[in-house]
This record gives structure tokens, sequence and C-alpha cells, in this order.
């Protein structure tokens, strides 16, 4: 009787070992899936946050771009207007200058038409003043 309780055990030992092994398997496969799910599930979530990040760098940029091409723009018409203010401001310079060397050669030259009227006069008041001196001593 021994026997058939020790064949009885060992048949049950062996069901129970193939049953854990069942067991055993089917929580390695169901592991298996859960790990390859959640790993591909994780894997898309980062590509879509790689994504993300992708574009709102691409954005980032794109917006730093458009705003030095404003900053530069900006920088460029008022290098223009400065330009043109400068040209201007050397004009009128040069017109006042202009003027202001006209200005003193008509008063040069009025200077200049003075004296030689005061010389004129000077040198006919001597001639009249030798004339009659002149003329005493001839008497």
């Amino acid at each position: 009787m021994s026997s058939i309780n020790d064949l009885k055990a060992q048949k049950y030992v062996e069901a129970e070992s193939k049953r854990y092994e069942s067991e055993l398997k089917q929580m390695k496969t169901e592991n298996e899936r859960t790990y390859t799910s959640e790993s591909k599930q994780k894997e898309l979530e980062l590509k879509k946050m790689r994504d993300d990040y992708d574009t709102r760098i691409s954005n980032l940029k794109n917006e730093q771009e458009r705003k030095l091409g404003e900053i530069r723009q900006k920088h460029t018409r008022g290098m223009a207007e400065e330009q043109t203010r400068l040209k201007q401001e050397l004009e009128n310079l040069k017109k006042v200058h202009g003027d202001q060397v006209e200005e003193i050669k008509i008063s040069q030259q009025n200077e200049l038409t003075e004296i030689n009227e005061s010389h004129q006069r000077t040198l006919d008041n001597a001639r009249e003043k030798f004339m009659r001196e002149n003329s005493k001593w001839k008497t």
C-alpha cells in the first residue's frame, strides 16, 4: 500500500509540478506581454515628447528669426532715416557756410569800396588844398 501511496504521492507531485510550471509559463508569457505593451506605450509617449520638443524648438527658432528680421529692418530704417537727416544737415550747413562766405565777401567788397572812396576824397582834398596853396604862392 505504501507503494500505491508513493505512486499517488509521486503523481500528485508531478501534477503539482506541471501545474506550477504551467502557471509559471503563463505568468512569464503574461508578464512579457505586459512588458512589451508598456514598453511600446512608453516608447510612443517618448516619441511624442521628442516630437513636441522638436516642434517647440523649431517654433522658437522661427520666432527668434522673425524677431531678428524685424529688428534688422527697424535698424536699417533707422540708419536710412539718420543718413537722410545727416545729409540734409550737411546740405544746410554748406548752404549756411556759403551764405556766410558770400556775406563776408560783400562786406569786404563794401569796405574796400568805402576805403577807396575815402582815399579818393582824401586825395581830392589834398589836391584842392595843394592847388589853393600853390595859387597863393603864385600870386
